[in-house]
């Protein structure tokens, strides 16, 4: 039995496994070309979920922000569509700003202008967020234990915001049933230095006061904001969309979640020895932080004494929690370190530092065996070892873009 797991951009391993072998491919659904997302976009802005179409919401002479949040799946077809829309109801093209996150550390960056047409691409304004500098911040309000709130000083000055954001199952799961309706297009994404630290995760599950507390900050600001519509995009296979929601921010997150559940959650009739698990998707989606989310993925489905393999072409750099664990011989030393560490990496970082049930994980990546192998990975030197591997386990379950997937285990909780 010949199966194919993609990973990487464009990349893919095939295997021949045994008959039977197999017991689950979790496919991730197919999602739309460029052409197909910006039609499915400016069908969502032209008619929204409970909210009058997108050009109703903006006159003359107003100041239009539309906030790009983190790892957008095709953002610019996404910007494509807005914009005119926007511009069809009285908007000046010199008033509108797409506003994203900071470039990468070596100052590479897709710009979301690249789909519009050419006479709007230097005419529409583009802005890079940085929570370092200070001029670049406004004081919003104060949070309810008096502490300031500083955002973006174009979202505090803006006459219409429009987050354009990315939904995912785990923050489906996580906040469901709670008081508030964001993810963190808005906030902390486009905040001070300090607020981004504290938001950031340790690798400690938040209690369900403080997911309530923390949630209700994060809807605090979009109402300080006057924030009334909003886009978001339920991500598919390989970096594409599979949808674009529009409307009011209660209809789209209650509809996104439904249907990223619907596309990400994978039942596999039982655990697997060997679960191969691939990071599909450029530069922007090979980080450490969806690392750490396809490595939990696994731990999900794969059996007492299993392995996993993680493929992807991942060359970041170490993160701070990851340097902590890589520099430490002491498993509870590093422990002990990381409770007080927030940054993307930790909780992929607490994670290792615990052991993981005897389960032995593989990565194969870009980056040279003395980084990945102090971290407690098993060093994967080529795709053609992984093929090996593979036909020493019994069972295998294949999980294609593992940073979205949420499978579970059929008669398991």
């Amino acid at each position: 039995m010949i199966s194919t797991l993609k990973y990487g951009n464009n990349a893919s391993l095939h295997f021949e496994l045994p008959e039977g072998a197999l017991v689950a491919n979790c496919a991730a659904p197919v999602g739309l070309n460029n052409a197909d997302t910006v039609a499915n976009a400016q069908k969502a802005v032209q008619a929204p979920l409970d909210f009058p179409p997108f050009r109703q919401a903006t006159v003359l002479g107003d100041h239009v922000v539309v906030a790009l949040g983190p790892s957008v799946p095709q953002a610019a077809d996404v910007v494509a569509a807005i914009v005119p829309e926007l511009l069809s109801g009285g908007a000046s093209a010199e008033d509108i700003t797409i506003l994203c996150e900071p470039a990468d550390a070596d100052g590479a960056y897709q710009d979301p202008r690249v789909r519009l047409p050419e006479e709007l691409r230097e005419t529409v304004q583009l802005a890079m967020h940085d929570p370092a500098h200070q001029n670049s911040l406004s004081y919003l309000a104060a949070d309810a234990q008096g502490a300031p709130i500083y955002l973006n000083r174009l979202l505090c000055d803006a006459d219409l915001v429009i987050p354009i954001g990315c939904l995912r199952v785990e923050d489906s799961i996580n906040r469901n049933g709670g008081p508030g309706i964001w993810n963190d297009t808005l906030y902390p994404t486009f905040s001070d230095r300090t607020t981004l630290d504290h938001f950031a995760p340790n690798g400690v599950s938040l209690t369900p006061g403080q997911m309530a507390h923390r949630l209700k900050q994060v809807d605090q600001v979009a109402w300080l904001l006057g924030v009334l519509i909003t886009a978001q995009v339920v991500p598919g296979a390989n970096e594409s969309t599979l949808q674009v929601l529009a409307g009011t921010p209660n209809t789209v997150f209650h509809d996104g979640r439904m249907r990223c559940r619907s596309a990400w959650q994978h039942k596999v009739p039982r655990r697997a020895s060997l679960v191969v698990a691939g990071l599909a998707g450029g530069k922007s989606s090979q980080t450490w932080a969806n690392v750490g989310r396809a490595l939990e993925a696994a731990l999900r489905i794969v059996s007492d004494d299993g392995a996993i393999v993680l493929c992807t072409q991942l060359e970041e750099k170490l993160g701070p929690a990851l340097k902590i664990l890589s520099h430490s011989n002491d498993s509870e030393a590093a422990q002990s370190h990381l409770r007080k560490q927030r940054s993307a990496d930790a909780p992929l970082a607490r994670q290792l530092a615990e052991p993981l049930d005897h389960v032995t994980v593989y990565l194969l990546s870009r980056l040279a065996e003395d980084v990945v192998s102090p971290l407690g990975f098993a060093h994967v030197d080529s795709p053609q070892e992984i093929v090996r591997l593979a036909t020493h386990y019994d069972s295998c379950i294949l999980l294609p873009d593992a940073q979205y997937a949420w499978p579970t285990v059929a008669g398991e909780d």
